[in-house]
């Protein structure tokens, strides 16, 4: 599968951090250039990027199981502005529940484009964090169940897989506990969705979803894909007005202005009206069809789940043997590892890795090691990997103590 990612320089470095960005497609280069010239040279050519939106909302979908459909998809800027129009709409939820109870459920050291709009939304409504901490031997969902138990929880807003070092949130028995204390589940699906098994919204319940597009769904930057069932989106609010989400504007190229009431408010019919503003990109709309298209219809999201879980599997059991430790539970697209007390830090790790002279590029993220390869990897990758951890772990530890 590495042939679908030929402008991928392979020869200058080891890249294994698609968390952080995954490279583009070929087919996916080729629309965006394709794009940009037809701009300078035709900008009336342009074509329907609502066309593309749509596809984008079917293709999507297709990722969230039986019950999700393309009117249940919203298309926004980015993860932080999805997540910031979900604790919008339930601030509500914060507001009825007594003193006390008006806590969000986060993980310690969550993406915070994940967590800063709750804090703000606790600011505003008398609510505070609970945070659950990590503990690379004890499954998140366990001391996620127990939290949610309290009563106490108004809000849980989780990733599936935590963005550090990978560890699994099972969302199951999360979503279960959820539905039984009525806390709404809002999830950042960002280092998920592409590369891990598909998330049944629907049978999960979650309340609202969002995913941005420049990592595991091999789109360009500028985008992020959100769910929200009718639950949600009949009565939410987008965090903006404009006019391209009102009812008629799929139609027309302007909507009439009324001279007494000014311009139309009623919304288009389904998650649509949560979209941000702007009409859709003529560039980064036709890039996710041809990335989405690859990654749902062609290669299947199964297959490169398969490919990812066997190599980070891999990587984990290489690192325990060096004397790192790993997540006992982790996603099958990112792992990370943690150095124990005798050896350098991440950070000097990470950097002795980049300074090889074929160059090992992973992530250092809050004291983990993360490493997150995808199908252009192979065994080769993980055999440098390992050669440049085993170098710097070796340098920075006493003689007497090396094996």
């Amino acid at each position: 599968m590495e042939e679908l990612f030929p402008a991928l320089r392979r020869s200058s470095a080891v890249y294994l951090n698609a968390a952080g960005r995954t490279p583009l497609p070929a087919r996916t280069l080729a629309v965006g250039l394709s794009a940009i010239v037809r701009k300078a040279e035709t900008p009336w050519s342009i074509g329907d990027t609502e066309a593309d939106k749509d596809q984008v909302r079917e293709l999507f979908a297709e990722m969230l199981g039986e019950g999700a459909s393309a009117s249940d998809v919203a298309v926004v800027p980015c993860c932080s502005y999805a997540m910031t129009m979900a604790a919008r709409n339930l601030a509500p939820t914060l507001r009825q529940r007594p003193v006390g109870r008006r806590r969000v459920l986060v993980l310690q050291d969550q993406n915070p484009s994940n967590v800063l709009q709750w804090q703000r939304l606790c600011e505003d409504e008398g609510g505070e964090l609970c945070v659950i901490p990590l503990d690379m031997d004890v499954p998140l969902a366990n001391a996620i169940v127990c939290a949610l138990a309290t009563g106490t929880v108004a809000v849980a807003a989780l990733p599936p897989c935590h963005w550090c070092d990978g560890s699994l949130v099972d969302l199951e028995p999360v979503a279960a506990a959820c539905k039984a204390h009525g806390v709404p589940l809002v999830i950042d699906a960002t280092q998920w969705l592409g590369a891990a098994p598909s998330i049944d919204v629907a049978a999960l319940g979650i309340t609202f979803l969002a995913c941005s597009v420049h990592k595991w769904l091999l789109g360009p930057y500028g985008a992020c894909l959100c769910y929200a069932p009718a639950s949600f989106w009949a009565s939410a609010r987008p965090l903006e007005d404009h006019d391209r989400n009102r009812d008629g504007a799929q139609h027309v190229e302007c909507l009439p202005m009324d001279p007494q009431h000014g311009y139309p408010t009623a919304f288009q019919h389904g998650c649509r009206r949560l979209d941000g503003g702007g009409r859709p990109s003529y560039i980064v709309m036709p890039m996710l069809v041809a990335s989405l298209t690859l990654l749902v219809r062609e290669l299947g999201v199964p297959r490169v789940t398969a490919v990812l879980r066997a190599l980070t599997d891999e990587i984990g059991r290489r690192a325990r043997a060096l004397g790192f430790r790993v997540p006992s539970r982790h996603a099958p697209n990112i792992i990370g590892l943690r150095p124990s007390a005798h050896m350098p830090s991440a950070k000097a790790i990470v950097d002795a890795l980049k300074a090889r002279p074929m160059p090992v590029l992973v992530g250092e993220r809050l004291g983990a090691i993360r490493v997150s390869p995808y199908v252009y990897n192979g065994a080769a990758d993980i055999d440098q990997l390992f050669e440049g951890l085993r170098e710097a772990v070796h340098q920075g530890t006493p003689s007497h103590c090396r094996l």
